[in-house]
């Protein structure tokens, strides 16, 4: 009876053991998601769009789309989700595409990164890594359009590396499509029989850097997200140090929902950083992603 009271434990915690093993070492499978379509081949998507590549500090080789905005006219940075590839995910095979098109109909330009490992870009997916191309994208649309204001936009997983932008540089706007307080706190919600923040290797620490996003903020979030719960987008928008933010909830089921409801919000601000040909500074001049 003693052997059975002492075996028993010890075969549940060498069971618990491997399956914390098991989700440490697949945890990337189960965050990224990418598609391998290169998008190169799917830029007819979105009016006006070309592909172009933009090389990382690292080596890599990003695939982006990219719409060339009306004289004066912001410009989206565009950090996608984690599922499929700058087309849309695979439950929305063109949701995506859509949004550009939306976004850039009035004037408006777009950079559209496909984050390394997918799409056709080169490399594998991590969140140091995502931070290294999206710093790339930037400098690239810095050197393309100096003078240009510069709207980011993250969307889902996207919205963790967009904050993380925004508490390093000067934007004219932040606008964050169902945010996290932290990934690791989304797996932690979704297993909580698992030390989730212990072992993340990419735990996408939003709350962390909230604190030194002083933009303008835009969020919306569905009621009722099953993927990225409700109250931690929230949480996200109260701990943001910008004093100009706005928090659109979209009842229902859903996560990342359209963005066609909101197209007045964000034709208003876009107008805000709308420059005239008198308004514009001169070439090379000011920082380019400041408003």
């Amino acid at each position: 009876m003693k052997k059975i009271l002492i075996a028993v434990p010890a075969t549940l915690l060498v069971l618990y053991l491997a399956a914390c093993t098991y989700m440490y070492v697949r945890q990337r499978a189960l965050v990224f998601e990418p598609s391998t379509v290169d998008v190169a081949t799917e830029v007819d998507s979105v009016p006006h769009a070309e592909n172009v590549v933009i090389d990382t500090a690292d080596g890599e080789h990003l695939k982006a789309w990219w719409v060339a905005p009306e004289p004066g006219r912001p410009i989206y940075l565009y950090l996608h989700g984690n599922a499929g590839n700058l087309r849309g995910s695979f439950s929305n095979p063109t949701g995506r595409a859509e949004r550009y098109t939306a976004l850039t109909q009035a004037g408006a330009g777009l950079l559209a990164l496909s984050w390394r490992g997918y799409g056709g870009s080169s490399g594998t997916p991590s969140e140091s890594g995502f931070r290294t191309d999206a710093e790339s994208a930037l400098n690239w649309l810095q050197q393309k359009q100096s003078n240009a204001a510069v709207i980011v936009f993250g969307e889902s997983l996207g919205t963790g590396i967009a904050v993380q932008l925004a508490a390093a540089h000067d934007f004219a706007a932040v606008v964050l499509d169902s945010p996290y307080t932290a990934i690791a706190d989304v797996g932690a919600e979704r297993y909580p029989w698992l030390p989730v923040r212990l072992l993340s290797k990419d735990p996408f620490d939003s709350l962390a850097y909230a604190g030194k996003v002083t933009e303008p903020v835009r969020i919306q979030h569905c009621t009722q997200d099953r993927v990225v719960p409700y109250a931690q987008g929230q949480h996200l928008f109260a701990s943001l140090a910008s004093t100009d933010k706005q928090f659109r909830s979209v009842e229902g089921v859903c996560h990342v929902p359209s963005i066609l409801p909101a197209l007045a919000e964000f034709r208003a601000l876009e107008q805000r950083f709308t420059r005239t040909k008198s308004e514009a500074p001169q070439s090379g001049s000011g920082n380019p992603s400041q408003p």
